[in-house]
């Protein structure tokens, strides 16, 4: 198989090429799957790990144009390492030393930045989770209002839209609404890992 570009392998992630998602579970896989299998992981959670890296990725270059200047096979693999990293480190299995490891050897290799935003993306995307895991036990009624207000409909439309009697009403109702979903935010074991970012 000839040899596809960074850019290329880039853009055709962006853009769901199949042949260039097949080239890179082919050249690049392999390295990440021995990772994780020699650091206490399994093979679906190398499958697991591998998807969410070009997912990582994906979302870098079509919201920030990524540019990788170190190869693609370098960058898939430390964005792979620190999601397990991370994982690792979540569920209560992971050194400290191995995150401090990661984090200075891509600083070494100029992937700093990169490191970085990884990080915050792999952060942002925790933090997402346990938003929606708590958000979908609320009520049908809370999450239709806080659809609402999201979507940056008036407290007035609001209150038509619920047939409440008063602006009023439809005030305190959004606020019992919030209150909740950030008590159970909050309640949840995995909040303070994630609430700083």
């Amino acid at each position: 198989m000839k040899d596809i570009s960074t850019e290329q392998i880039l853009d055709g992630i962006v853009n769901n090429n199949s042949f260039i998602i097949q080239y890179v579970y082919k050249q690049f896989f392999a390295i990440v799957r021995n990772y994780i299998l020699n650091h206490g992981g399994r093979e679906d959670d190398a499958r697991d790990i591998f998807q969410d890296g070009i997912m990582a990725i994906y979302e870098q270059r079509k919201n920030k144009n990524l540019k990788i200047e170190s190869g693609f096979g370098t960058y898939i693999y430390a964005v792979c390492r620190n999601k397990w990293l991370n994982l690792r480190r979540n569920s209560g299995k992971l050194v400290y030393n191995e995150m401090e490891d990661l984090s200075n050897e891509m600083e070494k290799k100029g992937l700093g930045n990169h490191f970085r935003e990884v990080e915050e993306l792999n952060f942002k995307e925790a933090r997402a989770r346990i938003y929606q895991k708590h958000f979908d036990t609320l009520s049908e009624e809370c999450r239709k209002l806080l659809r609402m207000m999201a979507e940056g409909l008036s407290v007035k439309e609001i209150q038509l839209r619920f047939n409440y009697k008063s602006e009023g009403f439809a005030y305190k109702k959004r606020s019992i609404c919030r209150s909740r979903l950030g008590k159970l935010i909050k309640q949840d074991k995995n909040y303070n890992t994630y609430e700083d970012y």
